[in-house]
């Protein structure tokens, strides 16, 4: 059994260390695969899990016997899991939830040039909702040039940028 427990324990350890690794990878590429809804069904939280039971298995295996780890395994990975997910994850979406922005209804408002977008090129806009500063990537809707400083009038946004023209 106590071959079982650490199986139980390699695989899920093994499985959320790969998920930070790739999820730091896959970030820094800006890839994103997370559906969004918190589930406690999610990978992490079935590694999570697995790595709870294998690892409280593996302590409590010579003081309660194979049965008796294996049922302290099972409740302390479901009660890691549910405290992770309801104490962590969950206030932390909500939070984000509030934060965001719909970016949609920002077409048409006035926004400034905080760097300069080169002509065919990006550069940087900033703007006030909800008293917080956002910014963004910009380009021009017809490929000039703006100036740093510039006011601008969001037209489309598209792919998390925001296409602009220069007011007058």
């Amino acid at each position: 059994m106590a071959t079982l427990f650490f199986i139980f324990f390699g695989v899920g350890a093994g499985f959320v260390v790969l998920s930070v690794v790739l999820g730091q990878a896959f970030g820094a590429s800006g890839m994103d695969f997370d559906a969004g809804a918190a589930s406690p069904f999610k990978p992490i939280f079935i590694a999570l899990f697995f790595a709870a039971f294998g690892g409280l298995g593996l302590i409590f295996n010579p003081i309660f016997g194979p049965w008796g780890a294996a049922g302290i395994g099972g409740l302390g990975g479901l009660g890691l899991t549910f405290v992770i997910l309801k104490f962590i994850l969950l206030p932390l979406q909500r939070r984000q939830n509030t934060n965001t922005h719909e970016k949609q209804s920002m077409v048409g408002r006035t926004a400034k040039v905080s760097e300069t977008i080169l002509q065919g090129g990006f550069g940087k806009i900033t703007y006030v909702v909800n008293d917080k500063i956002v910014s963004g990537p910009a380009k021009s809707e017809n490929g000039a040039g703006i100036e740093r400083n510039k006011e601008v009038e969001i037209v489309y946004i598209e792919r998390n940028t925001y296409h602009v023209r220069e007011k007058i």
